[in-house]
């Protein structure tokens, strides 16, 4: 609510509306161009352009790079829990650190890149969005095919994160191989 009510507040003080209300008849198209080219674009809306990734990792792609993945540090914040520790090592699990700062998702990531043949040495998740989006600007095959993996990757971490929190052993078994199965047949 209180978004609307600042757009409203912009709207209000924007020249394009103040014209609008002294001319007799209102241009929807000029008011729509006014308040869509004030919008803020995100650098990473090209990962979702034709990527042929699964929906559901897509989804879970999207929540990742608006960092809502309900992460340990997300749900201790909102009293869910009491544990932030990652079920992978001693240290605090936030997106950042789960999404390749991790030893154990640095060496999913790290494997599935030597299947596809990309020499690169993971960093940190910001890090990380940076190189996709440098590495997927052209809209050639290679492109596609590192969306698609960067896509099913955090897809496939996610689920191995939460197999592993919940105690799903035959869920986290072979991530990376998983991972490369979906790329064969997706891609």
């Amino acid at each position: 609510m209180k978004a609307i009510m600042q757009q409203r507040e912009d709207i209000r003080q924007n020249q394009v509306w103040i014209e609008m209300l002294n001319t007799p008849k209102f241009n929807m198209k000029k008011m729509y161009m006014a308040v869509h080219d004030r919008a803020q674009k995100v650098v990473w809306r090209t990962l979702f352009y034709g990527n042929v990734a699964r929906p559901r990792a897509l989804i879970t792609l999207w929540h990742a790079c608006h960092e809502r993945l309900a992460t340990r540090d997300r749900l201790h914040k909102y009293g869910a829990i009491d544990i932030i520790h990652s079920c992978f090592c001693n240290t605090e699990e936030t997106q950042r650190h789960l999404m390749f700062n991790c030893s154990e998702t640095k060496g999913i990531w790290r494997k599935v890149l030597d299947w596809i043949q990309v020499d690169h040495n993971p960093l940190g998740w910001r890090q990380e969005m940076e190189w996709i989006i440098q590495q997927t600007k052209e809209k050639g095959d290679r492109a596609k095919i590192l969306k698609l993996t960067f896509t099913e990757s955090v897809y496939e971490i996610w689920r191995y994160r939460n197999a592993t929190s919940f105690g799903n052993v035959d869920m986290n078994q072979h991530t990376d191989s998983k991972i490369i199965d979906t790329i064969v047949y997706r891609g």
